[in-house]
């Protein structure tokens, strides 16, 4: 056994009910995604164990393999950025994604969602920064191409929209970027009314990310441990 996640789990749980608590809103609208890429079977299962339910992956072999081993009733989310060539395997096993950022990628993707019979849970990765180092949709981009997916792939049930802001960098600028997120979710509730998620928080900020509005948290080593 990994001693010590479900002392990690509890930590996190206390700080995210203080943190809907300071922004006057429910635990329930939080989803926690327990990030398990590079761990073990083992870890996954004890987490589950404790009421951890959905495991976010990176690599579409490492999902494929860890969702015929472990509990069925565990829901997958793939946050990592999608190769044209692995989409089949996402749509197999994945029920989110994360990192739509391309329209190719969305087009391969609602094509394998077909010969699955299936439709997955989706969100449009907007870089909101600019980085270069980093996929995702320019933000002034984002709400004509998250309308072209929701009118063109109907096997991506589009729920919102995935950020990975800057992590080293000052406190103003972690605001600004959080008020350009806001402003953002905004323009595309206002088209498209039921994309009402956010996945935004990780280790570092996800208590910030809640005040900003985020339902979706990725916390991996802080939750589950250092990576094997």
């Amino acid at each position: 056994m990994h001693k010590g996640i479900a002392d990690r789990f509890l930590g996190i749980s206390s700080k995210i009910k203080a943190a809907c608590e300071q922004a006057q809103r429910s635990n329930d609208e939080i989803m926690l995604v327990a990030v398990s890429k590079l761990q073990s079977i083992d870890v996954i299962n004890e987490a589950h164990a404790l009421g951890i339910n959905n495991f976010g992956e990176n690599y579409a072999q490492e999902l494929a393999e860890k969702s015929s081993s472990c509990p069925k009733d565990i829901i997958w989310h793939f946050i990592g950025p999608i190769q044209s060539n692995k989409v089949g395997l996402i749509a197999k096993h994945a029920n989110w994604v994360h990192s739509i950022d391309r329209e190719k990628v969305a087009r391969k993707l609602n094509d394998a969602l077909e010969t699955e019979d299936k439709k997955i849970h989706a969100l449009l990765q907007v870089n909101i920064d600019r980085e270069e180092s980093k996929s995702g949709v320019l933000p002034e981009e984002a709400v004509d191409f998250a309308n072209k997916l929701a009118v063109d792939y109907p096997n991506l049930i589009l729920e919102g929209l995935m950020f990975m802001p800057k992590i080293n960098t000052s406190k103003k600028a972690k605001m600004d970027t959080m008020r350009k997120i806001v402003d953002l979710q905004k323009k595309l509730l206002s088209k498209l009314p039921g994309c009402t998620h956010l996945s935004l928080g990780t280790s570092s900020d996800f208590e910030e990310s809640i005040l900003t509005g985020s339902t979706i948290l990725r916390i991996g080593e802080n939750l589950l441990g250092k990576r094997s």
